[in-house]
């Protein structure tokens, strides 16, 4: 029994090892006889790229500014007097002309100095007047007092002779020597008043042109109890109300001349230098901008004397231009209303700088990195590094451009305006339409 257990087992095992040897080998024949594919050659790829042809020449650099609207004229009028106020007749807002009344103050106290300021005035050219007419009057009586002195003398000369004769008494002699004396002081005090007449005139002169100088003050109060407009321009103020009381140097209402209005922006240094010197050499460097629907012509007049606090940059003053004088951009027209420039307000302003020579322009697409464009050389591109100098804008087609000077590109390069993804020298592409 157990030989028989023994072959039964061996044979157990011996069948799927059977199994398994025919299906290696017919896994083995259909590897043997599987077709091979063709194999198919290995090309580079091509990279489809859009192209533009440099063109070297004049471009003027544009940017793009925030500036702020203001104006030179803009005045806080304030009270002179302390007075009530009567009359308050405009508005925050309001447009008015030079010589308009804007506020009135009570005239009643002002009035009551004025009386009393003429009265000095009055007083003094009465003195001045009882001084001249003293004047005349002590040249007059200066010839008798003289006479009386004459006469005085020749008396005491007849009293000396008397006395020497032993024909008077003494005190008739001292007498007479005592009413020459007086004589003689009297001519003297005379010849003083006399000679102190210059003075005593020129004081009063004095005083006189000060009380008159009192009254033109009172009298020039007076007319700024009606507080009016400096020029043409826009309420922007109004501190006060009809029954308050106001002090002296105390605000009342503010304006502003819309005909002198400024618009101050911040330009960036690079452009300062360039700026400067065609400010110098007489170049209009114009600027436009768009408020409330409305495009605005400005001209830049100058340069600010002095760096921003903040940003330590410099600030260029634009004014409007007239509205007569329009202006045409490359993509649009422009005309230059100021009537919608508000003072204090914020806009943004495209300023066109003085055209550059030997530079060309390209799309911003074509610009790889901050200074890289690529040449197509034999069907490959080849990296360039170039100066960036400046955009220019575009409203009609809103692509912005690029102003760019290279000494390793020539005219009629041809450049990639693509951006692609993996561009590196040696890249293979073609343009399209081709």
């Amino acid at each position: 029994m157990a030989p028989f257990k023994t072959l039964h087992q061996k044979h157990k095992w011996f069948l799927p090892l059977v199994i398994l040897g025919i299906a290696a080998l017919i896994i083995t024949l259909l590897k043997l006889t599987e077709p091979t594919p063709p194999k198919k050659e290995t090309t580079e790829k091509e990279w489809l790229v859009q192209t533009e042809a440099l063109h070297l020449g004049e471009a003027s650099p544009q940017i793009h500014l925030l500036g702020h609207v203001e104006s030179p004229f803009n005045s806080m009028l304030s009270a002179a007097i302390s007075a009530d106020v009567i009359n308050v007749p405009v508005r925050d807002g309001q447009f008015v002309l030079q010589g308009d009344t804007l506020i009135t103050l009570d005239t009643r106290e002002i009035n009551l100095l004025i009386i009393q300021k003429q009265a000095d005035v009055t007083e003094l050219e009465a003195q001045m007047l009882s001084e001249n007419n003293r004047y005349e009057s002590d040249i007059a009586s200066l010839h008798e007092e003289q006479r009386l002195l004459v006469i005085a003398e020749q008396g005491v000369k007849r009293q000396a002779k008397l006395q020497a004769s032993k024909l008077i008494a003494q005190e008739r002699y001292d007498s007479a020597e005592s009413q020459r004396a007086q004589q003689a002081l009297s001519l003297n005090a005379r010849k003083l008043n006399i000679a102190d007449h210059p003075s005593r005139l020129n004081q009063l002169k004095a005083r006189l042109a000060r009380a008159k100088t009192a009254l033109n003050d009172a009298l020039i109060d007076r007319e700024r109890t009606l507080i009016k407009a400096p020029f043409d321009g826009v309420i922007t103020l109004v501190s006060v109300a009809p029954g308050e009381r106001v002090q002296v140097g105390q605000a009342l209402v503010s304006l502003y001349d819309r005909s002198n209005m400024e618009v101050r922006a911040q330009i960036p240094d690079r452009y300062v230098s360039l700026v400067r010197a065609s400010l110098a050499e007489g170049t209009s460097i114009k600027a436009f901008s768009e408020s409330y629907g409305e495009i605005n012509t400005l001209e830049l007049q100058r340069l600010s004397g002095q760096a921003n606090e903040k940003t330590g940059g410099v600030d260029a003053v634009f004014t409007p231009m007239d509205s007569d004088e329009n202006k045409v951009s490359n993509t649009f027209t422009l005309t230059a209303p100021t009537s919608n420039l508000v003072l204090n307000s914020s806009l943004q302003i495209q300023v066109n700088l003085p055209a550059l020579k030997g530079v060309a322009t390209l799309p911003l697409s074509a610009i790889y990195g901050s200074d890289r464009v690529y040449r197509i050389e034999d069907g490959r591109i080849q990296s360039y590094t170039v100066s960036i100098l400046g955009k220019q804008f575009s409203l009609e087609t809103g692509l912005d451009r690029v102003i760019i000077q290279s000494k390793l590109l020539n005219e009629g390069d041809i450049i990639t305006t693509t951006q692609l993804p993996n561009a590196i020298s040696g890249l293979k592409v073609k343009p399209r339409g081709e």
